[in-house]
């Protein structure tokens, strides 16, 4: 197992740096692959490097999944006589993004993490953030690092205000202030003795209670806290039914111009729907 002071290959910026980097591990003694050698710790099995006997390509491969491939001449994606493609497979953990910026940071940064809705396998090549959900190859180039394939658009949500309204009508939010602001005047309202802060409303149960009228609206008011401000739990609610995917379009970009935008873009993606 790799631990938080794992042993980190050198950069590897280019196949023939790569073949030797290869070529100077010597096998391990009684291993009947003698082709799979270790690229970090010597007794560590875990983070290998091996050249590929048909292709030539020297593969980097973190446990089970190959994780980095220099192509000897280009020709397995099309790009003859070219030797300075890297072709790369993203998987989505801490260790990896760690192992992939030793070996090629920080012309590549990955950002691979599974818990980002449509989000998980970003990659920074060149200072631009592009979405590289199977497979991406990149090239070395006189004016800086440039990511050839793989890329695909990325659709980032984004609220609309203006469906975030009509779904408030729809859902019969207002309906259900007004339901509960009559018997709260009447008396007829017994709030919950809950302390802390305004209950945490999912869109999915928010948007059940208020569209099944008086039942659902009487399951809302019995998770309302005396002890809150009537105001802030009622934005709870108003908030989860924002966050439903009624209120929400889409804008398709190529990639993402800055770490802020990138950010900005996966608060947003696991806002909808939570």
């Amino acid at each position: 197992m790799f631990g938080a002071n794992m042993e980190l290959p050198n950069r590897l910026l280019s196949y023939n740096t790569a073949l030797s980097k290869y070529n100077a591990i010597k096998p391990i003694r009684g291993r009947q692959d003698q082709n799979s050698r270790p690229l970090g710790r010597r007794g560590n099995a875990n983070l290998t490097i091996r050249q590929d006997p048909d292709t030539k390509d020297i593969i980097v491969r973190l446990y089970h999944t190959d994780i980095i491939r220099y192509l000897s001449n280009g020709a397995s994606t099309g790009f003859d006589g070219d030797n300075n493609h890297i072709e790369i497979t993203p998987f989505a953990s801490s260790t990896t993004n760690r192992v992939m910026w030793s070996i090629l940071g920080p012309h590549v940064n990955t950002h691979w993490a599974d818990r980002y809705q449509g989000l998980s396998h970003i990659t920074e090549v060149g200072g631009l953030y592009y979405n590289t959900p199977e497979f991406l190859v990149v090239a070395p180039k006189e004016t800086g690092w440039e990511i050839i394939t793989g890329d695909k658009p990325i659709e980032v949500p984004y609220l609309n205000r203006k469906e975030g309204r009509q779904a408030l009508k729809d859902s019969n939010y207002y309906t259900f202030k007004l339901w509960l602001e009559t018997r709260i005047r009447l008396g007829l309202v017994e709030f919950s003795h809950r302390w802390g802060g305004a209950y945490d409303w999912s869109p999915r149960v928010a948007m059940t209670y208020l569209t099944e009228g008086e039942k659902g609206w009487a399951e809302i008011s019995g998770r309302i806290s005396s002890s809150v401000p009537l105001e802030a739990e009622l934005r709870s609610l108003r908030e989860a039914v924002y966050k439903s995917e009624l209120c929400y379009d889409t804008e398709t970009v190529p990639y993402f111009e800055s770490y802020n935008a990138f950010s900005n873009a996966m608060k947003q993606a696991n806002r909808v729907g939570r």
